[in-house]
């Protein structure tokens, strides 16, 4: 009996993670054929980089990408390519931990209304460095969230001592001390969540008692009553509506939003949208048609995943909460695993476009599929890398660039000078079509393609299984924006003095910034030129009109970008660096380079989580039909929002369904 033939249908972190999973031991390579397509010059998905020779090889990014400290699958996936992979002697990144840094410190920024006026305050939080590497296995205890949701509170409430005593003395300590010692003595034992709740609340009704004269304290002030007042609505809703249920207890929350589950739990009205709140839907592009300007208004979180994401993040990370890329995605993530996958005999098709999946007479399985082919190539084959250098020391890269070698393409100047951008379905070139068949090219196929790319071409499936139809019309996604700055001066040059952060929660609707001028090394400006690059980046607004929209609109849409950005930074870029304003607005001449980006074909829309759809989505190896699998950020797995663990768990999902599956591939009605 032959191989099993696996299509794996996208070239993002979904299918990246089936492909690795499926060929992970020698036993797996002899049982399972994959081929893994992707349209374009690139693996990435929406993690896609590129390097723009013309500028420095300046890495171009879909917007700003980190990986938390929790993201234990999609650090073991990384640090297996490392492992495994034969990299030269002079290559920058040997190991995982030469392609990636900690960083400890995240900064929030809320609008304090104090004498009359409104300003915009940073909170630089510093966390501790935790136990453990990236990846390792977890082990919290059945307990473990609940001892470390009272230990922060009565953290947080140490750090504050040394305010006045008559506004701590009513906080209830007592109370957070029982609590403490209730789940010291129970141990891995059972808990008695009512009681927690009810002596949380103590704690939360002596709070609201010394709000106010908090608040008229200080910034500080401001600050604790604002964490404390979060943290206490969070703990009692987590062992009121989450604990007591297990892993479960998340699901059953995920009906509601998450600022209106805080508010049912006591949250006050002045912190409903304060900074805490606000981290998520900012960090994960949460509102409806992408129109954060409102504030709250079309807000939407799933409350259990956004309690799971936030335990996670604070209590179950392990070095450091959040972990930045030396160089770009592509180059840290992309370029390893394409060289195991190459290694270990994975046919990759890139410049291959899904047009069609067509199914069976009886709608079981996927019967056939289409492909588009972009391009011809001049050889046969294709080298997708440019070699980049990294620092001082002869060492380089492997990186992706940001447009395809045209060289190693039939007519490749002519596609370019035509416009054609073929990453996007808004643009059409072919040079043909491949047509693969059950049984005869392929027997299982993972569709590692997000809900809003498979809706075109998945219109059969949709019309055969409802369930399908549902997830792929429910799942919500929205476009994004991203903007990238080099900066003549330094970051303290510039007037930030808090150091290298990530922060989220300003104003929008880039409300999201990082500090990323560790890349420097990373790319190649003249000596003295850069000496900081920043990224900012938010939720995007639709285009007018409705798909399919005309080719080279998002590039179109980037002026766009330009635009508003100058705007939102002649206007609040003051706060974060006071020195770059001249005259009262963004002095550009500080700017070497820029880079704006749209993204709105459906492969780079961000997934969003919104209450009540969570459950329309589908489990990676429950897609309705016989043959079919699905990989990606969109699937039911964990706790389901748009990431690169999720993504990365659910094609390792997949590829574990197909493995343990025996599937009967004999067509019958």
């Amino acid at each position: 009996m032959g191989k099993t033939r696996v299509l794996v249908l996208g070239g993002g972190l979904g299918g990246v993670s089936a492909a690795l999973t499926l060929t992970a031991t020698e036993a797996l390579r002899e049982k399972f054929d994959v081929t893994l397509v992707s349209h374009g010059w690139r693996l990435g998905g929406k993690g896609a980089s590129g390097r723009n020779a013309k500028q420095g090889q300046r890495i171009e990014e879909h917007g700003l990408h980190v990986f938390l400290g929790f993201y234990d699958n999609a650090f073991r996936m990384v640090r297996g390519a490392y492992a495994e992979w034969d990299e030269p002697a002079d290559y920058a990144f040997q190991t995982w931990q030469d392609a990636f840094r900690p960083l400890y410190q995240v900064t929030l920024m809320q609008d304090i209304p104090r004498f009359g006026k409104t300003r915009w305050h940073s909170w630089n939080i510093d966390f501790p460095k935790r136990p453990g590497t990236p990846g390792d296995p977890r082990s919290l205890g059945p307990n473990g969230f609940a001892a470390f949701l009272i230990g922060a509170l009565q953290n947080l409430v140490a750090k504050h001592d040394h305010l006045p005593g008559h506004l701590t003395a009513k906080l209830g300590l007592d109370a957070l001390e029982k609590a403490r010692t209730h789940i010291e003595e129970a141990g891995d034992g059972a808990l008695d969540h009512g009681l927690i709740v009810d002596l949380l609340k103590i704690v939360q009704k002596g709070f609201q008692t010394v709000l106010e004269p908090l608040l008229k304290l200080s910034d500080e002030g401001w600050e604790f009553a604002c964490f404390a007042d979060f943290g206490l609505a969070f703990a009692i809703g987590c062992f009121a509506d989450v604990l007591p249920y297990g892993k479960d207890g998340f699901d059953r929350i995920n009906g509601e939003d998450f600022r209106e589950w805080l508010q049912k739990n006591g949250i006050s009205d002045t912190f409903a949208w304060s900074a805490p709140v606000r981290l998520l839907y900012d960090m994960c592009f949460s509102y409806k048609n992408g129109e954060a300007t409102d504030g709250p208004e079309n807000a939407r979180f799933a409350a259990g995943a956004a309690a799971e994401i936030l335990l996670l993040m604070g209590f179950a990370y392990k070095g450091a909460p959040l972990w930045k890329m030396n160089a770009g995605m592509g180059d840290t993530v992309f370029t390893p695993a394409w060289f195991v996958l190459k290694q270990r005999g994975v046919d990759i098709k890139l410049f291959h476009r899904l047009t069609k999946l067509e199914t069976s007479e009886n709608g079981a399985w996927v019967e056939r599929v289409r492909l588009n082919r972009q391009v011809d190539l001049v050889n046969g084959a294709y080298d997708p890398f440019v070699k980049v250098g990294y620092g001082d020391d002869g060492k380089w890269l492997y990186c992706w660039p940001s447009e395809p070698d045209w060289s190693q393409i039939v007519d490749g100047d002519k596609i370019r000078d035509a416009g054609i951008n073929l990453e996007s379905v808004f643009c059409h070139c072919t040079a043909g079509e491949s047509v693969l068949e059950v049984g005869k090219d392929f027997d299982l196929v993972v569709l590692a393609m997000p809900p809003a790319a498979l809706a075109d071409p998945a219109a059969e499936l949709m019309d055969a299984n409802l369930r399908f139809k549902q997830m792929v019309e429910v799942t919500p996604a929205v476009p994004t924006q991203a903007v990238q700055l080099w900066m003549t001066p330094s970051i303290e040059e510039m007037g930030w003095k808090a150091g290298p952060t990530a922060m989220t929660s300003y104003v929008e609707e880039l409300d999201s910034w990082g500090e990323m001028s560790h890349l420097i090394p990373a790319e190649s400006w003249p000596p003295g030129t850069v000496k900081a690059v920043e990224y900012l980046c938010g939720t995007a607004r639709w285009p007018a009109g409705t798909p399919p929209y005309a080719c080279g609109l998002p590039q179109r849409m980037a002026a766009d970008v330009r635009r508003d950005a100058t705007e939102w930074l002649n206007a609040n870029i003051g706060v974060l660096w006071p020195n770059t304003v001249k005259d009262g607005v963004f002095d550009q001449s500080q700017v070497y380079s820029s880079y704006y980006r749209y993204n709105l074909d459906p492969s780079e829309l961000y997934v969003q989580c919104f209450p009540a759809t969570v459950e329309t989505r589908l489990k990676p190896g429950d897609s309705g039909f016989v043959n079919a699998f699905l990989a990606g950020d969109w699937t039911r797995t964990w706790f389901s929002a748009g990431s690169a663990e999720i993504a990365v768990l659910s094609g390792k999902q997949a590829a574990e369904a197909i493995a343990r599956q025996s599937i009967d591939l004999t067509p019958s009605d």
